[in-house]
């Protein structure tokens, strides 16, 4: 699902501000599953003045509306999503890439479900380690999907 503000009405009530709308720019077709902290300091990089409350509340819009989706893999972090349709992830448990993986049409039973309880949503989770990572065997380097800055 695309974010970008000229194209999606804004939620009911969030004042679109040239913040919010950088915010909704670099979360457009990201598949970096990036923080809160991560934007903030994306974001800072345009507007220093930025409060992370801003980040903050902002993706509880987003999230709040279902234009986001938040992505719990990283016993760290919580990670953002704007990929809203049903997929699972896969971390590497060297540099904590997030990858998107394709899901399963249908939930899983879970083995000893209990009777009479009716699944409603589900999470799946793959962790292992990423090519870069494999081929760098023994070193320990935390990749970022922020883009690097030109010099």
């Amino acid at each position: 699902m695309r974010i970008v503000p000229d194209k999606k009405a804004p939620p009911p009530a969030f004042r679109m501000t040239p913040q919010r709308a950088e915010m909704l720019r670099l979360l457009d077709g990201n598949k970096c599953h990036p923080s809160a902290e991560e934007l903030y300091a994306r974001l800072r990089r345009k507007f220093p003045g930025v409060s992370f409350a801003t980040v903050y509340n902002t993706l509880q819009s987003l999230l709040s509306t279902g234009d986001l989706a938040e992505v719990r893999i990283d016993p760290a972090r919580a990670r953002f999503d704007p990929c809203v349709t049903r997929h699972a992830h896969l971390m590497c448990v060297k540099c904590g890439r997030v990858d998107d993986v394709k899901a399963p049409a249908r939930p899983p039973v879970p083995a000893g479900k209990p009777a009479g309880y009716k699944v409603l949503h589900y999470s799946l989770e793959f962790f292992g380690v990423c090519p870069a990572c494999g081929k760098k065997a023994g070193k320990k380097e935390i990749r970022s999907c922020a883009k690097k800055k030109k010099k």
